[in-house]
């Protein structure tokens, strides 16, 4: 197998800390512990010197570590790109002022256009702290995007989450696949309902003037199959990666709470730990690893092997993994193979 080196990461997601103020249904869950102030300092470090093109802090909920400021400062001297993802409940005026005089943006975490079903989704929130939050943050011109992390309880809301996301000043919206959690299989979109949310997304942007991000590897194939009406914002957006077809597995690093690195957000595989290594010596194992190579190959089994688009779209190792055992197997939710989908049968 020919190795392909990627020289640097697209971008760093890091959740900084496990701990949260909120129980959402759709947690992952995360290693109960966080580096330390010392520790985190010196990993910010090793990210400049990895090259990204942008930092992610995320969480847990970041803003329960009482540290946050002095590392987002830190960040900032070392003239990182920073985006923070935050669940919007702890997000006060003067942290809003901080955050915008430091030259951080933010990602606000809003999964329903619906009072009732916000709450019942992120338990422990408040939609109208939220909405406040989302706001408040659009008038300093911080915000980044509404991150909308889409499931078969909220899916058919995404009109009224385009037109909630303009009235609060939000230019753009990640949707966002499920992450592996508890009742994944049965909140998984199916590939036709992943279909109904794709074009929702193209006729509510359309409507709104709302730009939008759909986070999964089969979309610009899907939009272009389908001649959906979408435009992508040339912008880019801090979740995806314009330009680049298909699964990004191993081009980008996830940073656990525990200091655990990933080659997905969405991939359990531990390569190592950045107490034991260095954060650029984990990034070269990685890229360099059989493994990793295998699931950014084209080589894939059954439906997604022999699927015309497989070069463009490899479909989400992750899902796959977690859905059917074998990080080459077929995604169980591609749209593109809706007729062949095991999920929900």
């Amino acid at each position: 197998m020919t190795t392909v080196i990627t020289p640097s990461p697209y971008y760093v997601d890091w959740a900084i800390t496990h701990r949260c103020n909120l129980r959402c249904t759709h947690c992952r869950g995360l290693a109960d512990s966080e580096l330390g102030t010392g520790r985190a300092l010196t990993l910010l470090d090793e990210i400049r010197e990895l090259q990204p093109g942008w930092l992610i802090i995320e969480g847990g909920e970041p803003l329960m570590r009482q540290d946050l400021f002095s590392i987002l400062r830190y960040a900032h001297e070392l003239g990182l790109t920073v985006l923070l993802i935050s669940n919007g409940m702890l997000l006060t005026p003067s942290a809003i002022d901080w955050l915008a005089g430091n030259g951080v943006g933010v990602m606000l975490s809003i999964d329903s256009p619906d009072a009732s079903t916000f709450e019942r989704l992120r338990r422990g929130a408040s939609f109208s702290i939220v909405l406040r939050s989302a706001a408040a943050c659009a008038r300093t011109g911080i915000l980044n995007a509404v991150n909308f992390t889409l499931s078969r309880e909220n899916a058919a809301q995404i009109p009224g989450l385009f037109r909630m996301a303009r009235d609060v000043g939000a230019a753009r919206i990640n949707i966002l696949g499920l992450k592996p959690c508890e009742r994944y299989a049965e909140q998984l979109l199916t590939g036709t309902e992943y279909r109904g949310a794709i074009e929702a997304c193209c006729r509510a942007s359309a409507e709104t003037g709302v730009r939008f991000f759909f986070d999964e590897p089969f979309f610009s194939v899907a939009v272009r199959e389908w001649r959906c009406p979408y435009s992508p914002d040339t912008q880019g957006s801090a979740i995806t990666i314009g330009g680049e077809p298909g699964c990004i597995i191993g081009k980008y690093l996830f940073i656990t709470s525990s200091g655990d690195v990933w080659p997905c957000s969405f991939a359990p595989r531990v390569i190592d730990n950045v107490m034991r290594k260095s954060l650029g010596a984990i990034w070269d194992m990685m890229q360099r690893s059989d493994e990793i190579q295998e699931m950014r190959s084209p080589r894939r089994k059954g439906a997604c092997g022999t699927c015309r688009f497989l070069n463009e779209c490899r479909g989400c190792r992750a899902r796959a993994f977690r859905l059917t055992g074998d990080w080459l197997g077929a995604d169980p939710a591609c749209p593109l193979l809706a007729d062949l989908s095991p999920v929900h049968r």
